[in-house]
């Protein structure tokens, strides 16, 4: 009996030997699914745009993150360009970036694009930058509310459009 009083009293302190896990998690990424609208501009005419894609970051000091991101874009206008794949990658500064669930993690952005074809044999991609910016409103603690301004700026060797600017809402997970 005695050994089994003793055996039991061991496994209880168990759990006060072993070295405690950090309260505040320090998430070291974030994925992102978005829809957008928006317009060309710089054309002859102006087009509308909508946007659906996702992404994900990965935070490399603090606040400054490193990620990428693919969208499909479909443009109303009847032109060359109808539709077009985006693909990103951005490097990214959230100022709330361990924002707890109620608060608010604004975050502004920027980098390269490549703007290219949906379909083999209609035309070549593009090169292009982006910059935005927007916030996620954290909802719960791995769960938020997206919101982005973003500025497609160049590829205009396979669209017709200087500025592509769309404003998106989506979710973001940790």
């Amino acid at each position: 009996m005695r050994k089994l009083i003793l055996a039991a009293a061991l496994l209880l302190m168990i759990p006060a030997l072993t070295p405690a896990q950090e309260g505040d998690h320090p998430y070291r990424g974030q994925g992102y699914l978005f829809f957008g609208l928006g317009a060309g501009t710089g054309a002859p005419s102006s087009a509308f745009f909508e946007h659906v894609g996702g992404g994900g970051e990965g935070f490399l000091y603090k606040g400054l993150a490193f990620g990428g991101e693919v969208d499909y874009a479909h443009s109303g206008k009847h032109y060359d360009f109808s539709q077009a794949w985006i693909g990103s990658v951005d490097f990214s500064y959230h100022l709330g970036r361990h924002a707890p669930p109620g608060k608010i993690d604004p975050f502004l952005l920027g980098g390269f694009s490549v703007v290219g074809p949906t379909e083999a044999g209609n035309g070549r991609g593009a090169p292009a930058g982006n910059f935005g910016g927007g916030a996620n409103w954290w909802l719960g603690e791995h769960a938020a509310l997206r919101f982005e301004f973003r500025d497609v700026v160049g590829g205009s060797t396979f669209w017709p459009y200087d500025h592509v600017l769309s404003f998106r809402v989506g979710v973001t997970f940790r």
